[in-house]
């Protein structure tokens, strides 16, 4: 026991959150804050006012170059999405609203810059603080990030980071931005403990990048911990343990070094293709929101895009862009694709994803509103748009259409009435497109599951959007933490409704994608592969991950996995299988590293 501790303060204490990042570290623990000045509202006399722009004006740039020589050192260590993220932040920064915007309020209102910049700020916030999808509300802390770094310019203050910190650091921060986690290095920052964050945010994207643990949603409140105390923070579980025991510690030490060894194993069979030890193959994809990740799926073996969310490139703008607009937008990432399949999916918007356009509807239950296709159908004029931009840079690569959040036959037969219109509309104008194009439907809501018959008909391929599938079928709000428990993809009806749509997409024989968390998953590899699947779509980053299961992965006994799931009743039981055969691919202690 330490000196002035009680026998309490002593004892080993665990807590459980969020995994946002996996890994494992062992450190001391870090407070980090960023804490923002009252900042002062005074008025500047006439013949001063162009000189506050000027400091407005220095205060940008210095930030500017702040975030220049981050993305570099980002650059050099070879994170390339960490450095597309800085990239974005250069670009905000040469926004009109946070340029000639605050420029032209120092002059109109003559307050100090400050002062007119973070009335900007709070704009910005309430802009997105109405999108009610995570994914948005975590792009505002990027704006937090920028307008972090230009106040402490504007305020003179002494801006401390986390490259000032110790070695081996566990830091404890409320919230993380890009920029924070990009300051940091492996050697310092042991791992992130945040009170809130989500695993679609950019500072999230980045400690993945680094390969930091990161542990999110963390009541504070339950903390006992000084300066001097041990912490171990678990990034597969989202545990953290506080004071640990002898025996704890010891056991951790060993975790850490089975799961670097690991990890380069698995880095090792990132060129290999993916296919069972017994020669089965299946497709393995990347699901990308940004151009430039087409970059980095390459370095990965990826078989291509089995889904790019086009709606990632325009909100939250305030309109639509146009047809043109998006037409080079595909065209350039079909280009990066240098030959490989693209699924692009049209807008997945309305509802919980919100932009700034006045046909934007807001609903009191936006996930079972006008969102995605009944947008689309709704207001056929931006859908023929995009329709017709996707057409043109087919002509470019191997492009297929997928339309999301089908949930009936007539919406299916809608959309692809007006794909049709788009495609003769263009052959009437001599413009370039494929002969052929592949078009397809996410299945993401029971009702799809339950007519993929009906639906296999008329389509070249299906998508099963896991994420959302078991939130419609298990009528879970995926998002609320207070039901964490509730969702679980291993439920026996989503096993059943996969292997439904399966089963009815091969009575047609057009192939079945999996996207979303399932598919990323390698404890549900082999039970995929046993329904039927025969393409995995994952994110970038998780490539290898996958590709290693399904190389430790026999279809013989992934079909008698798939055989003996389905004669289970509880999602528990299920869940024990897969864990189990899991434990029994890879190395104990690595046991959760994906």
């Amino acid at each position: 026991m330490k000196k002035g501790q009680t026998k309490e303060q002593n004892k080993e204490l665990r807590i459980r959150g969020n995994p946002i990042s996996r890994g494992i570290a062992i450190g001391q623990p870090f407070f980090f804050s960023f804490v923002e000045d009252d900042v002062p509202e005074f008025g500047i006399p006439l013949d001063e006012v162009e000189g506050e722009v000027t400091r407005y004006k220095l205060a940008i740039e210095r930030s500017k170059e702040d975030v220049l020589r981050l993305k570099r050192q980002l650059e050099a260590e070879h994170i390339v999405q960490g450095a597309t993220i800085l990239d974005a932040h250069q670009q905000m920064m040469q926004d009109p609203l946070l340029t000639h915007e605050v420029e032209k309020q120092i002059r109109a209102t003559q307050k100090n810059a400050e002062y007119v910049f973070q009335v900007v700020i709070k704009h910005f916030q309430k802009q997105f603080s109405a999108i009610s999808d995570p994914f948005f509300r975590e792009r505002f802390k990027d704006i937090q990030d920028i307008s972090r770094r230009v106040m402490s310019y504007l305020l003179a203050s002494v801006r401390f980071t986390l490259a000032d910190i110790p070695q081996d650091s566990i830091i404890f921060a409320r919230d993380f931005t890009p920029s924070d986690v990009a300051e940091s290095s492996n050697a310092r920052a042991g791992a992130l403990v945040a009170i809130s964050g989500g695993s679609t945010s950019h500072a999230a994207i980045v400690a993945k990048a680094k390969g930091i643990p990161y542990v999110a949603n963390i009541d504070f409140d339950q903390l006992k911990l000084d300066r001097d105390s041990t912490v171990i923070v678990d990034g597969r579980t989202g545990e953290l343990i506080i004071n640990p025991t002898k025996e704890t510690l010891i056991r951790y030490k060993h975790l850490c070094t089975q799961l670097r060894s690991h990890m380069v194993k698995l880095e090792q069979t990132g060129k290999l293709k993916p296919e069972t030890y017994d020669g089965y193959g299946i497709r393995l994809s990347a699901n990308i929101d940004m151009i430039t990740e087409a970059d980095t799926l390459h370095l990965y073996g990826s078989s291509g895009v089995g889904l790019f969310r086009s709606e990632y490139l325009i909100l939250p703008k305030e309109a639509f862009p146009t047809e043109e607009e998006q037409f080079e937008v595909y065209k350039g990432v079909v280009e990066k694709m240098q030959g490989m399949p693209i699924v692009i999916r049209t807008f997945d918007i309305g509802g919980d994803k919100q932009m700034n356009d006045t046909k934007a509807i807001r609903e009191s239950n936006p996930f079972l509103g006008c969102r995605a296709i009944r947008f689309l159908l709704k207001e056929t004029e931006i859908f023929k748009a995009q329709l017709r931009a996707i057409l043109r840079a087919s002509a470019y690569g191997d492009v297929s259409i997928m339309f999301p959040m089908i949930s009936s036959l007539n919406e299916l037969l809608q959309a692809k009435a007006l794909f049709q219109e788009a495609r003769e509309e263009l052959e009437k104008e001599n413009k370039r497109m494929a002969a052929s194009i592949r078009v397809g439907t996410m299945i993401e809501v029971p009702s799809a599951a339950i007519i993929s018959d009906l639906l296999a008909k008329e389509c070249d391929f299906l998508s099963i959007g896991t994420n959302d599938l078991v939130q419609y079928a298990l009528a879970v709000d995926r998002d609320n933490h207070a039901m964490s428990s509730l969702y679980n993809p291993a439920h026996p009806s989503v096993i059943r409704l996969i292997r439904l749509i399966v089963s009815e997409a091969n009575h047609q024989g057009i192939p079945v994608t999996v996207c979303g968390e399932v598919a990323a998953d390698p404890r549900y590899t082999p039970l995929l592969l046993g329904l039927g699947v025969h393409e995995l779509s994952v994110a970038t980053r998780y490539i290898p991950i996958i590709k290693n299961a399904i190389r430790n992965t026999s279809i013989v006994e992934a079909s008698r996995l798939a055989e003996q799931v389905m004669r289970l009743s509880t999602g528990n039981e299920i869940e024990a299988l897969l864990n189990n055969e899991y434990k029994n691919n890879v190395p104990e202690d690595c046991f959760f590293n994906y």
